[in-house]
């Protein structure tokens, strides 16, 4: 896989603040993996496990904190 951290354009995404960079534990990545393919039916590739996990953890904390907010995330691959 290509090593996205060096594209010009997510560099500059993250540089202006409008994304952030997020590190999950391998385990609770297959984790989100697993429920969202009970969930939805569809297995996701690695790289979507990994914004998956993340999103739901976003979500989690929504609830905590009452906060409404938006979620998006990007499902891709060939799986």
């Amino acid at each position: 896989l290509r090593y996205h951290g060096m594209s010009p354009v997510l560099s500059q995404l993250y540089h202006d603040g409008i994304i952030d960079a997020v590190s999950v534990e391998q385990t609770a990545v297959f984790d989100a993996a697993t429920q969202f393919a009970r969930v939805e039916g569809i297995l996701p590739a690695p790289e979507s496990s990994h914004a998956i996990r993340v999103a739901i953890d976003e979500a989690l904390k929504c609830k905590e904190t009452g906060e409404e907010k938006t979620i998006v995330f990007g499902l891709t691959g060939t799986g």
